[in-house]
């Protein structure tokens, strides 16, 4: 259950995505985007929840791959390969990697709906995309002119995250909240920094992520 919270929230935060409205031939975006979270809940304590669930997180994108880290007690690495379709995780600075294939659904969409929102974030106008899985509810501000590659969704079917890219085109999370069972995650960006083409988002060298993945 711990993966599965933690690959939610990075699609979370992932990335939602959103069509964008300028030209298709506008280059996708590449750098760091940074969030932090807070927690709600009717039947569990706030400051418990705060203590076991990320704070922050920092996300890399690049044209072929992207890296998550979600950061509090304990911080959580996932390392994805648009190329091999892959993932690789990681708990703290352990040597324990794990290796997932995301060519595979873990989860599946009951009912979404997208609209536009006045809303302006970190001056990026949004829209709205709301979805109800089997396992949770969420709703995402998404950026109407930030756009990620495709290569870093259109493959990735585990966490439903192909078919956020498919419906909403590739446009960067910029607030989102995710309506758990016993408690509600809120999440906002606290900074976007944009890089070139040559940014590489992962940390893990390439022949180590073959060999884990191998």
């Amino acid at each position: 259950m711990k993966r599965l919270f933690i690959f939610t929230v990075a699609i979370i935060s992932v990335t939602v995505f959103i069509k964008c409205t300028g030209s298709e031939n506008e280059p996708f975006f590449t750098g760091k985007i940074n969030y932090e979270y807070s927690y709600e809940s009717e039947t569990l304590n706030a400051d418990s929840l705060k203590q076991i669930k990320p704070s922050k997180s920092v996300f890399n994108y690049d044209l072929n791959n992207y890296q998550s880290r979600f950061i509090g007690n304990d911080t959580f690495s996932y390392y994805y390969s648009g190329l091999w379709n892959k993932a690789v995780s990681q708990t703290n600075s352990n040597s324990d990697f794990e290796c997932e294939d995301y060519s595979l659904p873990t989860d599946s969409i009951l009912s979404f709906k997208l609209y536009d929102t006045a809303e302006i974030i970190m001056g990026y106008h949004c829209r709205v995309i709301e979805f109800q899985t089997k396992r949770f509810w969420n709703r995402y501000y998404v950026s109407r002119d930030l756009k990620i590659s495709p290569a870093t969704y259109q493959k990735h079917k585990a966490y439903n995250l192909s078919f956020y890219g498919e419906q909403t085109g590739g446009g960067l999370i910029l607030k989102l909240e995710h309506r758990f069972k016993n408690y509600t995650m809120k999440g906002v960006v606290t900074g976007i920094e944009k890089k070139d083409k040559h940014f590489k988002a992962l940390d893990l060298p390439e022949d180590k992520f073959k060999l884990i993945c191998k």
